[in-house]
């Protein structure tokens, strides 16, 4: 890695820069990447949402009384 010469004031930057830190001016070179640290990682917090406990109280219900009526079925139906 190497420095170059900012073609506007002059002085030495790195080759990679977009921008020279000096004079805020852009840096004439095509194959320079815009951006040249990485972003910060930023967590956000992933919401899976509260889901409301009713419909599996409901469906456990709805399971355990179909449970009780084919018990009740076979056991009284010879």
């Amino acid at each position: 890695m190497a420095d170059i010469k900012c073609v506007h004031c002059g002085k030495m930057v790195f080759e990679w820069a977009a921008e020279c830190p000096y004079c805020k001016r852009p840096i004439a070179n095509p194959n320079a990447p815009t951006n040249v640290s990485p972003q910060p990682k930023t967590w956000k917090k992933t919401s899976y949402g509260k889901k409301s406990p009713i419909p599996f109280i409901v469906a456990g219900v709805i399971v355990i009384m179909i449970v009780v009526a084919v018990v009740l079925f076979f056991k009284y139906n010879p």
